[in-house]
Parts: structure tokens; sequence; C-alpha cells
């Protein structure tokens, strides 16, 4: 799940499990048996500890600027894995945040590159994790790091788990669609697909699209309930082609030249509208349509914001709806 915001990932849950309840990832983020880190595309997630290190290992980044960092240490002749070590006893001790950590090793950095080399140096490897404090929801105080647990699998193994994953929550999908949610060339998970059990079918313009054997395929006909969806879901960004759930009108109001990408609703599987709701004073859920709705969509989306802000707010005395011009 998606942890760049800390609410995210637990509305997240909310709209995708039946009586999701906060208190329950919280435990389980206090018994380690979730974990923060950076992974898909050099962003934070929350993944399960027994998942995480198949993800760390299939969501490196080789050509992100945390890779960059270790390759000039390396060339001006430090020892990377030396240096890795030291900074790691350091969270040891006790976690520390990024800037917190630049600046302790700031003296085993030459002096013309940059603060971020020593962060990259644990951190292009997934040498550390976040604690577990900071993905407690409402979280706003930044980043501290933890070392993480060491590597135990296959490459290929983690990639093979990796790509079923995705597929059980995406598919049917094609390479692309792969490629863009994990941030990764083709070529990384070529061989992942070609021993694993798939099915395969062929889009409407010409794609072919891959799916898991046995995945729920409902036919086109049946309606999809309203969806309410936090900031930076995966839904709107594992797709290479975005109007398969964000018709291509609404992509840059949606998602911004700044990287940010806004909560929204979605009417029969597609994204209609966004949603802001603040956590804090008059318990105000805002809601704004991109285009027309029917008034059966209309109440459909005002009961499923109902629902949503009375779980966010649960202290609130009075929670109110509000539509915003389109």
């Amino acid at each position: 799940m998606q942890a760049q915001y800390s609410p995210s990932p637990y509305i997240g849950l909310w709209s995708r499990v039946s009586g999701f309840k906060r208190v329950e990832l919280e435990a389980a983020l206090a018994a380690h048996r979730v974990f923060k880190a950076t992974l898909m595309r050099g962003t934070l997630h929350l993944v399960s500890a027994r998942q995480f290190d198949l993800f760390r290992l299939a969501s490196r980044f080789p050509r992100h600027v945390w890779s960059e960092g270790p390759r000039q240490l390396a060339k001006r002749g430090i020892n990377v894995d030396a240096l890795r070590e030291e900074i790691l006893s350091a969270l040891d001790t006790r976690p520390l945040k990024k800037p917190e950590l630049e600046k302790a090793f700031r003296h085993r950095i030459p002096a013309e590159l940059p603060d971020w080399v020593a962060f990259s140096v644990i951190v292009s490897v997934g040498a550390a994790i976040n604690h577990h404090e900071d993905a407690r929801f409402g979280h706003f105080a930044g980043s501290r790091y933890r070392r993480a647990p060491l590597p135990e699998a296959d490459p290929e193994d983690a990639m093979r788990a990796v790509v079923t994953s995705y597929l059980a929550a995406f598919g049917p999908a094609t390479r692309a669609d792969l490629a863009q949610w994990l941030g990764r060339s083709v070529s990384i998970f070529s061989g992942a697909l070609e021993s694993l059990d798939l099915v395969t079918f062929q889009a409407e313009d010409g794609r072919k699209l891959v799916d898991l054997p046995g995945a729920p395929r409902p036919d086109a006909s049946v309606p999809a309930p309203v969806r309410f969806l936090p900031k930076w879901d995966n839904l709107l960004l594992a797709y290479d082609r975005r109007e398969r759930v964000l018709p291509e009108p609404f992509r840059k109001t949606v998602i911004r030249k700044n990287g940010d990408v806004l909560p929204t609703f979605l009417v029969d599987g597609m994204v209609a509208g966004a949603w802001e709701a603040p956590l804090r004073g008059r318990a105000l859920m805002s809601l704004t349509p991109f285009g027309a709705l029917s008034v059966k969509n209309r109440r459909a989306v005002e009961r499923e914001a109902e629902s949503l802000l009375a779980w966010l707010r649960p202290d609130a005395t009075q929670n109110e709806v509000a539509w915003k011009p389109g």
C-alpha cells in the first residue's frame, strides 16, 4: 500500500477490506508484522514482513538517483559496504531522520558530493526501513530509519512472487503496466512471466494482457460499487495507460506535475471526482465531481463519503458532506 501520506494505506484498506479497523494495522506495525519501507519506484509503501524481502529485491531501482550515490563513492575509492555498516550501527543505537543521518556522516562523504549520498548508501539496497511509529495514522513528523532484516530470498523467486502479487491485485495487465508499477524495465521480469502459469487475453486495442488462471474477472455488465481512494493510491499508478481507470481528460487534474496524486472517488470503476476531508477542525468532506453524475450515482457517492468521514472522524459530533462545483 502506498504510504507517502501516512493516512493513505489506512484509507486504502478501509476501501478494500470490510470492517477494517485502524488499530489492527497499527498493532501489526508495532508487532513488526508490517513494515514501512522505500520500495516500488523509490517511494514509501507498507508491506507485510513476510513479503518485504521479496519486494525489496524485485523493486531495486538501479537507475534511480539513490543508486548513483554509492557508485560515486566507489569511484572515489571509498569502501561502500563498510560505510553502510557504520551507518546501520548508528541506526541500531537510535532511529535517525534523513537530515540527521546526513549530518552525522557528512565527514565520510567527499566534499564535492551532496549530503544525500550518505542516505543513498543504505536506501539504495533496502538496508534500512522506517521506524514503525512513522506509519501510524496521522504521523506527519517525517521519516526515521532503522536497520532492515537481512536479505534471504532468491532474486528469481522474489520476482515471481511480486509479479504474482501484482497480477492478483491489478490483472489482467500488460508487461508495460507491470513495468510502470514496479519501476523496472520489462526485461527484468520477463523470465518470471515465462515461468508462471498464466492466461492471456487480447485487449480491444490489440495489446496482450496476462493474468492469473483463477483470478476473478467479472463480466463488463457487472456494476462496480463506488469506492474512495486516498492520495497516491496504487490503483492510479499501476498501469502504463492510466485511462484504464483514470479518463485522460482528468489525468492532469489528478496527477500533478510535482508527482502529487489527489484522493479520488470511483463510479463504476472509473475516477469520477476528487475529495478532501481535513483530519482536524470541522468534520467536513468536500466532493468535487469531474463531470455530470446521475442522481443515483450522486447519492451512492454521498453514502460512501458519509461512511468514510464517520470512520475518519469517529470523535466528531457532527459530520457534513458537501459538493463543490465541478
